[in-house]
């Protein structure tokens, strides 16, 4: 019982904090001129301040500062079977905001896509430096394999790839949030299933803050999260799943973090795709995501936001299942796993951009250019 209060006391610090935040954070981007004005790649219709990120940041913070006054002034009693030996708590808070304070930047002056990705590597590598790293993992048996000098950059590019695919599916209201928030919750089974009441704690404080940032950022939305938001999110939870499910564990079970983000993670990877066959930079921004297809279907916002929260819920469910398998059972539902992701992109139409693309241009040679209406390409004629 005291160890539900003293979860419930850090949830309540963090959706109180964040709540709180959110007025200043937005009287912040007025200020610093973030703000996203109507365009035809956005969905908004009035400008939005978007340094919601702010009060995310802050209200995380305030619930992991009550969480260690917690243990280490009031005795708190929270049970770990599992934790991360010699971690370098103020590199990791320093890792965490330099993220935080390069998607605040961007918001305020629009960062060119390169600088942007190294600030994101950097503040990876500090992460990474301050122990949170994946260590080991065991490929095949019951054998661990050791990373050794893969360890950092492999931990890098995990971080990053976290990074980038919360950034890339923020792009209607409430959709990043709510999906981050959903990601929590199967996130903190996981971690209390494996015996860390401390990491379970950590994913409660940071489903508080988006609770509490969703009050504000659901459709219609009076705040955006910004890049400041986004960017920390997305290294929240690679951090959290990192240290939570993939540390230590087998490559199989590698796939449930990829699992339970599993619609921004087909999204970004379709989003790669689409920009290579288009000719364009991987971070060129453009209409093809997946809540644009549900959009130009004739889905409203909010159906579009709950039909992928509902699919997301499925794919943790997914997730949680494929956990507590073993042997050929996780192989085979790894397997079915895939067709349905297939399957997924087929019915979200996630690859009908690429698809159209490549039909368009089948045959062709010479400069591209656009497809010309019917009728007056038999004006021409």
């Amino acid at each position: 019982m005291d160890v539900a209060i003293h979860i419930g006391i850090v949830f309540a610090v963090a959706f109180t904090v964040t709540y709180l935040m959110v007025p200043v954070s937005k009287k912040i981007a007025l200020r610093i001129g973030a703000v996203d004005y109507p365009s035809n790649r956005r969905v908004n219709t009035r400008a939005i301040p978007r340094c919601g990120g702010i009060a995310l940041y802050v209200g995380f913070l305030a619930g992991c500062a009550a969480l260690a006054a917690g243990v280490q002034l009031f005795d708190w009693k929270l049970l770990d079977f599992y934790t991360l030996a010699n971690l370098n708590y103020p590199l990791l808070f320093l890792g965490v905001s330099a993220m935080f304070a390069l998607g605040l930047v961007d918001d305020a002056v629009q960062l060119p896509a390169g600088w942007k990705f190294l600030g994101q590597i950097v503040a990876a590598l500090i992460v990474a430096l301050s122990g949170v790293s994946i260590g080991c993992v065991r490929l095949f048996g019951d054998g661990f394999t050791y990373l050794g000098p893969l360890d950092v950059p492999l931990t890098v590019a995990y971080l990053v790839v976290f990074v980038n695919i919360i950034n890339l599916i923020d792009g209607l209201d409430g959709l990043a949030a709510g999906i981050v928030a959903i990601s929590c919750l199967a996130f903190g089974f996981l971690v209390l299933n494996r015996g860390s009441m401390t990491l379970f704690a950590v994913c409660m404080v940071l489903l508080a803050t988006c609770l509490a940032f969703l009050r504000f950022n659901f459709n219609p939305a009076s705040v955006f999260m910004g890049d400041s938001g986004a960017l920390l999110l997305g290294l929240l939870v690679g951090i959290i799943s990192l240290t939570g499910v993939v540390r230590m564990q087998s490559a199989v079970v590698m796939l449930v973090p990829l699992t339970i983000a599993g619609v921004p993670v087909i999204d970004t990877t379709a989003a790669i795709v689409r920009r290579k066959h288009q000719h364009k930079s991987i971070g060129a921004p453009d209409m093809g995501h997946v809540h644009h297809q549900l959009l130009a279907a004739g889905l409203s916002q909010r159906a579009t936001v709950l039909v992928l929260y509902a699919v997301t819920v499925c794919m943790c469910a997914v997730a949680l299942f494929l956990s507590t398998l073993s042997g050929d059972a996780r192989i085979i539902m790894t397997a079915a796993l895939v067709v349905c992701g297939l399957v997924l992109i087929w019915l979200l139409g996630i690859a009908a951009p690429v698809l159209r693309h490549y039909y368009e241009n089948r045959g062709k040679s010479g400069p591209r250019k656009p497809p010309q209406p019917a009728e007056y390409q038999k004006k021409i004629k």
